[in-house]
């Protein structure tokens, strides 16, 4: 082969390549701008010149549970349902400085101190029986007179006293008969339960267990502590007493309360005895309830409305159940948090109560029975001694 025609098949072979590296580069780069299609189903959403989408297909989420929402409900109904402005919403929370205050309300007769139903310890003016065998729970208390056929319910509110606002309204809102229980760590506590026995509420104190994560969460310097000697803790307890306000006794909060704390708890109770006090036991268990202590005016609340319980429907349940045991066993006793949603939803609840009528009202009004018959009253209207 001559040098010329090693030029010219030379030439052709360039040619050749050149060509082939640009075709497969056209191709290349047209592929490249096509989008990355995660099934057949989207490829079949593009057509072929890689345009917009000729089809919008919508696959249920499998995280998200269907709407099983009635078609037939109107939309404009569904919506009038959620509170669209601040107002609404306002409107519909449970405001506990929305409650109104109760006018008239009669004051208790103790409203100071009764100094004969005190002594002076070491380090404390306590609680005492005195002369005649006179009691701080009787005598501090106030008895309910209850239509036939009633059943009787008793309310304490317990740890009144840390939220100022809340603790106006529970004693100028609620019923007189409403029972308070104030928290040891209230500010200005002898005054506050003054006001509320102003307002004819009878009044206690909070007996704060152990907490039961210490390591979590702990009830402070005037709760009783699982570590202390009983001496220690009977120092605490009657550091809780030292009010100079008239108290009746104690509502023994939930927390540490078995077996291992038992003998602690028999401390205790001998101590609320011995100075005419009387306990309600609002602990979730049984232990303080198993213990034997002859002499103690007590009582274990049967429903107990706490932080576990602060959804509409829980209180609801919480509150028929309430009605059902005071239709079977004529009373029941109920300790509720100070929650804003709880204090509304019993204030709402007492309104329902049926008006307790005479014979002779009963005759004159032609009445012959009653949807709620249940009457409020204090809480020593409860207690066995």
């Amino acid at each position: 082969m001559t040098n010329r025609q090693k030029r010219k098949y030379f030439i052709l072979l360039l040619t050749a390549t050149i060509i082939t590296v640009a075709a497969a580069g056209y191709f290349s780069a047209s592929l490249k701008s096509e989008p990355e299609y995660l099934s057949k189903i989207d490829r079949l959403m593009f057509d072929k010149e890689n345009q917009s989408p000729k089809f919008i297909l919508t696959l249920p989420d499998k995280e998200t549970p269907p709407d099983k929402t009635p078609k037939t409900e109107p939309v404009a109904e569904r919506q009038q349902e959620l509170p669209v402005t601040v107002e609404d919403f306002v409107e519909r929370a449970p405001l506990v400085s929305k409650l109104p205050e109760i006018k008239n309300l009669t004051a208790l007769k103790n409203i100071e101190i009764d100094e004969e139903l005190t002594e002076q310890s070491e380090e404390f003016v306590l609680p005492a029986i005195g002369k005649n065998g006179r009691k701080p729970w009787i005598e501090y208390g106030q008895t309910a007179t209850v239509a036939p056929n009633f059943s009787k319910v008793a309310v304490i509110v317990q740890k009144v006293g840390l939220d100022n606002g809340i603790c106006e309204a529970v004693i100028k809102a609620l019923p007189s008969e409403v029972s308070l229980s104030f928290s040891p760590y209230t500010p200005d506590i002898a005054e506050r339960i003054k006001k509320a026995r102003s307002f004819g509420h009878e009044t206690y104190a909070d007996l704060l267990l152990a907490s039961p994560n210490v390591l979590k969460s702990d009830n402070g310097p005037l709760s009783m502590s699982l570590t202390l000697k009983p001496e220690e803790n009977l120092f605490r307890l009657q550091r809780v007493l030292a009010v100079k306000a008239p108290i009746g006794g104690m509502v023994v909060n939930d927390g540490v309360a078995d077996k291992d704390t038992t003998e602690q708890l028999k401390a205790f109770l001998s101590e609320l005895k011995k100075r005419g006090l009387l306990m309600i036991d609002a602990v979730s268990g049984q232990e303080i309830n198993k213990i034997q202590e002859s002499g103690l005016a007590r009582k274990k609340a049967e429903i107990v409305i706490d932080e576990s319980s602060l959804t509409q429907q829980a209180i609801a349940e919480k509150l028929q159940m309430a009605e059902r045991l005071a239709r079977e066993n004529g009373q029941v006793m109920i300790v509720a948090a100070p929650k804003p949603i709880i204090i509304t939803a019993l204030s709402d609840w007492f309104k329902t109560f049926s008006q307790q009528l005479t014979y002779e009202q009963m005759k004159e009004m032609n009445v012959t029975s009653f949807d709620k018959p249940f009457a409020l009253v204090p809480a020593s209207n409860l207690v066995v001694e």
